[in-house]
């Protein structure tokens, strides 16, 4: 008598999980990687890391203590010589006294948004967030139990949030206003008197709320001025100006994104608890990527590495402009970061040559070799973010090949 094997009872996921939506630009990335591996030559316009090195001074650091020094676990909200100078630094860029115990190091910026999100939210709390947005600022707060209150922000006022739109958001409800200056997708950053006005809504509308400041791409800027302080802007109201938290990190601004290391700065009794919840599931970040970020935020020559690779930046941004403007494409110049937002929405929807901005990208993608990311992802159908942190003979080539496609 043959015996029936039972039925393996599948693993259940959970309705949570089942809402989160991958990640987009992630997922073009990787199959850009495929039709490379296949002999494609891809003018990759999708990448969210500098193309470059991380500054010498990094790499050699890292080396040579990894020759004699034991590499143990760090502590949880990391070594104590790196959250000092993420203090000293964060101290003289915002103007505030800003102490050890308010930073903690985590895995990457995204982690420490994530971490941030899962000990203060409760369920109801909601999260206002500006589109286009990074992609993974709803799913964060969709996992903390919170809800992402997104404000559709046109390319007519710059992709920007503006007071009344903001108004109009807040509620007792509001718990976090999240601002991300200069931006991903858009690279356009708020002046500090337009900070200011927004900060002034919430003192007069929901004084309740906070503003979480995502400046990973802080020292990433063009024009000269440089990046408005969200603190420094928002002194003087009464609330508010206590009422900031700020994530930022080195993946960006010194092209250490595989190193992944992020700094949070909140009030104590907060980076107590991010603290806590860390230890329990990721403990502290890589002991050597610590010493590495340490060599990147203290050592001249690495802010000098920084600064050249700023000037790489700029000129490729002005290519990149050109290229798009001589193929008719409407944007709007960024002002910081590595991302120009373009307008396809002209091509785009029922009746007109592509179905969705997803089309499109599949179709530069497959047919032309250009691998860019769709503005669905970010809360704006009918865009394309294309990032120039590629060589300028790419850039030059993929915005050609870019225009004879539309044409």
């Amino acid at each position: 008598m043959t015996q029936t094997q039972p039925t393996p009872h599948p693993l259940n996921i959970n309705a949570l999980a089942r809402g989160i939506q991958p990640s987009a630009t992630l997922a073009i990335a990787a199959r850009a990687g495929e039709l490379a591996a296949a002999g494609r030559k891809i003018y990759n316009f999708s990448a969210g890391q500098p193309d470059f090195a991380p500054p010498a001074a990094v790499a050699r650091t890292v080396t040579e203590r990894l020759v004699d020094a034991p590499v143990g676990y760090a502590p949880v909200p990391g070594i104590p010589a790196l959250r000092d100078a993420v203090a000293a630094e964060l101290s003289e860029f915002h103007g505030i006294p800003i102490t050890r115990n308010q930073v903690v190091v985590s895995c990457g910026a995204k982690h420490s948004l994530a971490n941030l999100f899962l000990v203060t939210l409760s369920p109801g709390d909601e999260v206002v967030i500006g589109a286009p947005y990074w992609v993974s600022y709803p799913e964060m707060v969709a996992l903390a139990g919170g809800t992402a209150k997104i404000v559709e922000c046109p390319r007519s006022q710059r992709y920007k949030l503006t007071p009344a739109q903001l108004r109009e958001a807040v509620g007792p409800k509001t718990r976090f206003l999240v601002l991300n200056s200069p931006g991903n997708p858009t690279g356009v950053a708020y002046s500090g008197a337009e900070l200011r006005a927004l900060a002034q809504v919430l003192a007069d509308h929901a004084p309740q709320a906070w503003i979480l400041s995502d400046d990973i791409y802080r020292k990433l800027t063009y024009g000269g001025e440089g990046q408005a302080s969200i603190v420094r802007s928002c002194k003087g109201i009464a609330g508010i100006e206590d009422q900031i938290v700020l994530v930022d990190g080195v993946s960006k601004s010194h092209a250490m994104t595989g190193w992944r290391i992020g700094f949070l700065v909140a009030p104590e009794p907060v980076a107590k608890a991010v603290t806590a919840i860390q230890g329990q599931m990721t403990s502290g970040a890589s002991t050597p990527a610590q010493w590495a970020a340490l060599t990147a935020v203290t050592d001249p020559q690495a802010n000098a590495a920084v600064a050249e690779m700023g000037e790489r930046f700029a000129e490729r941004r002005l290519v990149m402009i050109a290229g798009l403007r001589a193929a008719g494409v409407e944007l709007v110049e960024p002002d910081g970061a590595f991302y120009v937002f373009p307008d396809f929405s002209a091509l785009c929807g029922e009746g007109k040559r592509f179905a969705d901005d997803l089309a499109l990208a599949s179709y530069l993608l497959e047919d032309k070799g250009l691998a860019t990311v769709p503005g669905t992802a970010f809360g704006a159908p009918g865009h394309l973010r294309l990032s120039f942190a590629c060589s300028r003979e790419d850039i030059e080539v993929g915005t050609d090949l870019l225009r004879q496609a539309l044409a």
